[in-house]
């Protein structure tokens, strides 16, 4: 009975069939994507028109727009460490745990800046508190998005984008209404009222196990790959034996592949089953130095060796691999240090995966050049000595085309199979040259028609954004993996942003600005295209 036991752990028949617990694909999902919505509504719609809500309060307090950057500059600093911390947070608790606390604290800063009375009180509300709620929300509302879809995340997310754009373009006239008929201290009191919403939005973000569903699937027979010496030159093997076959000397998840069929039967092995959804698989592999001080042999006992083979053997390790691509992540086993602590409890890990590292630097770059140039924008528009009316046409423009890309991307999603990454890469490409183009006119028409494309290709790097990296990783690694972009995305915001401004202000030319920004995109395209030729190179020259 316990050889019996044994087996069922580690493989099943080549035709039995088993069950599978997947992401549902939609069911709760949906709620989700309301959710996901909301919190993105309740917490960044406003901001756009925070100048135009406060602009009398500050007027009155003498200290004028100034203090709209040093809040905003605040607000993004703070966003950017809560995000950070949140991944030490969810070793703790779960996500909706993590996002309501986000969101009462959200809550609780509209509800002070309701009696706000100076500008050391506005920044302490809208800057930190507000950036401590969102920085905890960001990270939990994509993860819990990505863990209950596979295949259909383009979709769902540019009609989740396309919603918060929607409501966005109408802010402007709703605070207008507001402002009018309730005055500043009512307008504030209608936003905390909004803002409370993001604790529904935080509610529905249940764990993705409540609603996952069974699926059939074809089960082949998987070996788990016990550890080996570090040692290329060892000459004691350890064996382990499957149907009185010993397989020798393994020495990665990936020579797995390199066996042929002749010997996958002369093992009775088949190491890899065929699934048709797309999801990253981690496959820890103990490394054991061999040195004086440790057995060459494998020791089956070994409580590192025991707890990674555990992990690699969980349902949340092997997941749903289709189209699998394996990634083997070394878990070496080092002295105990309060630097290997600390790198192992914020997942530092992440950074030696030079792909990772190349995501995450090309997104921050390319988010701050979008994020900056259309705030830069309407200050070049009335450079140009544009009418108001220009101006606000040409934002309206952009503001829809952006709106309407969503919407096609969301249903293009439907009916084609989009990779996130080539989708932020055209975007970033195409944003980068356009831009380069619209600093050549001054007049009305062609910067109307620019500012459209543009906003239209804004889409591409805002749907792929989020998915990007949940593309690369596995789900269970994407909290840290998040925190660790929002980090960067603030430290760049903290010192880019700043260098552009004061190039901007000395020289007086926006034209300078925006071909830095045009720069910033180029800090994405050139290594990405440089790592998809090495990638290239390296698959040809393991072909031949």
């Amino acid at each position: 009975m316990s050889s019996q036991g044994k087996s069922s752990l580690g493989s099943c028949d080549r035709d039995e069939k088993k069950y599978e617990m997947v992401p549902p694909e939609g069911g709760w999902g949906y709620v989700v994507c309301v959710g996901l919505s909301v919190i993105f509504i309740a917490g960044t719609a406003h901001q756009p028109v925070f100048g135009f809500i406060y602009n009398d309060f500050l007027d009155d307090l003498g200290v004028g727009t100034g203090a709209v950057t040093v809040v905003f500059g605040v607000f993004q600093v703070t966003v950017a460490i809560a995000g950070f911390c949140s991944n030490i947070v969810l070793k703790k608790l779960s996500l909706r745990q993590v996002g309501l606390i986000g969101a009462f604290t959200y809550t609780l800063a509209s509800f002070l800046a309701i009696f706000v009375a100076s500008t050391t009180q506005l920044i302490i509300t809208n800057g930190f508190l507000q950036g401590l709620g969102m920085g905890l929300l960001i990270p939990v509302s994509y993860t819990s998005f990505n863990s209950y879809f596979t295949r259909k995340k383009v979709l769902y997310l540019s009609l989740c984008k396309a919603s918060i754009g929607l409501i966005t373009m109408v802010y402007p006239l709703f605070i207008k209404f507001t402002i009018t008929e309730y005055g500043f201290r009512g307008t504030l009191a209608i936003l905390c009222a909004i803002s409370a919403h993001s604790i529904f939005g935080a509610l529905v973000m249940q764990p993705v196990q409540w609603h996952m569903v069974k699926r059939m699937k074809s089960c082949e027979k998987i070996i788990l790959i016990p550890p080996t010496p570090a040692s290329e030159n060892s000459e004691e093997k350890f064996n382990f034996i499957n149907n009185d076959v010993a397989i020798q000397d393994t020495k990665s998840v990936q020579d797995l592949y390199t066996k042929t069929d002749k010997d996958q039967k002369e093992s009775g092995l088949l190491f890899l089953p065929k699934f048709t959804d797309s999801r990253r698989l981690s496959i820890p592999v103990v490394l054991i130095p061999s040195d004086s001080r440790t057995d060459s042999k494998f020791n089956s006992s070994d409580n590192v060796y025991l707890e990674n083979l555990f992990k690699a053997a969980s349902v949340s390790s092997l997941g749903n691999f289709g189209n699998v691509v394996v990634d083997p992540l070394p878990i070496i086993k080092n002295k105990e240090g309060k630097w290997q602590t600390i790198a192992e409890y914020l997942d530092l890990t992440l950074l030696k995966d030079l792909v990772y590292d190349n995501i995450i630097v090309g997104m921050s770059m390319t988010f701050f050049a979008d994020l900056t140039f259309f705030t830069l924008e309407p200050l070049f528009l009335d450079k140009n000595n544009l009418s108001k009316a220009e101006i606000a046409n040409i934002i309206a423009i952009g503001g829809a085309t952006d709106m309407s890309a969503r919407l096609l991307l969301g249903v293009s999603g439907q009916f084609f199979k989009m990779n996130s990454r080539y989708m932020f890469y055209v975007g970033a490409l195409l944003t980068a040259l356009f831009r380069l183009v619209f600093i050549q006119f001054t007049t009305y028409l062609p910067l109307l028609i620019l500012t459209g494309i543009l906003g239209g290709l804004r889409s591409l790097v805002h749907i792929a954004q989020p998915i990007v990296m949940a593309e690369h990783v596995p789900i269970e690694r994407y909290p840290p993996a998040y925190s660790l972009y929002m980090l960067l995305a603030g430290a760049i915001s903290l010192s880019v942003g700043p260098m552009i401004g004061f190039i901007r202000d000395y020289t007086g030319s926006y034209v300078i600005a925006f071909l830095m920004l045009a720069i910033c995109n180029f800090c994405c395209v050139v290594p990405w295209t440089i790592e998809a030729i090495v990638v290239k190179c390296k698959r040809k020259s393991t072909k031949t």
